[in-house]
């Protein structure tokens, strides 16, 4: 994979679309490098071609956003731990920052960020921009 400079961490949710344009405008912006990461949980066999299918269709957003936004996105799909895989591919890809949302799809709220932006904004490498 090339190098990129920002990585949005993405669920689809409403705070990972305002991360999204955080993103894409940083992006934009600075003429760099941006792709656009989905990890799917899986917890079952059962679940697992449709959270595939989710995450693709997510991603598929994102690209198209970026295009009306003259921004070319590349898509990262993987399945894993969320927090973990983030870190994980903003190390491999020496991510300059990763762009996530404070609250995930979870539906519960925590105080301040979501355990996912938490967990990446504790042991990330690199800048991290949350989303609110």
């Amino acid at each position: 994979m090339a190098r990129v400079e920002v990585l949005l961490a993405t669920d689809g949710s409403e705070s990972a679309k305002k991360a999204e344009m955080a993103a894409l405008k940083i992006t934009k912006s600075y003429n760099i490098r941006m792709a656009a990461l989905f990890v799917a949980q899986v917890k079952s066999e059962d679940e697992s071609e449709k959270i595939i299918r989710y995450g693709e269709q997510i991603l598929d957003g994102v690209v198209e956003d970026g295009k009306a936004m003259g921004v070319e996105v590349q898509k990262i799909l993987k399945v894993g731990s969320p927090a973990e895989t983030i870190l994980n591919v903003a190390k491999s890809l020496n991510v300059h920052t990763i762009v996530v949302g404070s609250e995930g799809k979870k539906g519960l709220k925590r105080v301040l960020l979501g355990s996912v932006a938490e967990n990446v904004v504790r042991n990330a490498e690199c800048t991290v921009l949350v989303a609110r």
